[in-house]
């Protein structure tokens, strides 16, 4: 019983320290990313893209456009921005879109608007 730990225990110690992909292993997720687009198998994108979106953007611009096309298809546009002026002008959008809902939830339901503690706190102001 014991060997048969020790064994599980070291066969999976590389999948434990090797937590970053290397480069072989990013081009064949990549390459298995655009197969599955290629073949509408959305399941296999989304679990490909859960296991690149750790991984730090590949430097080669080839292998950059499609790490990009992936996540792209798997979880839609991305959100992230490297300029503070965009990320500020995307949390005014955000609020102002959050006042309307609050607002359109009070005329709904005010009941239901006044007591989410969201639209609560955006309504009393």
């Amino acid at each position: 019983m014991i060997r048969f730990v020790m064994f599980f225990l070291v066969l999976s110690l590389p999948n434990l320290t090797l937590a970053e992909i290397n480069y072989f292993q990013l081009k064949t997720l990549l390459k298995i990313c655009e197969t599955a687009q290629h073949s509408s198998d959305h399941g296999t994108i989304k679990n490909i893209a859960s296991q690149l979106k750790d991984a730090e953007r590949p430097s080669d611009e080839i292998l950059a456009k499609k790490y990009d096309e992936c996540l792209l298809v798997a979880f839609g546009k991305s959100n992230k921005t490297n300029n503070v002026t965009d990320l500020l002008n995307q949390i005014n959008e955000s609020a102002l879109k959050l006042e309307r809902d609050c607002d359109s939830l009070l005329n709904l339901a005010p009941t239901v608007a006044v007591t989410n503690l969201i639209c609560k706190e955006i309504l009393l102001r």
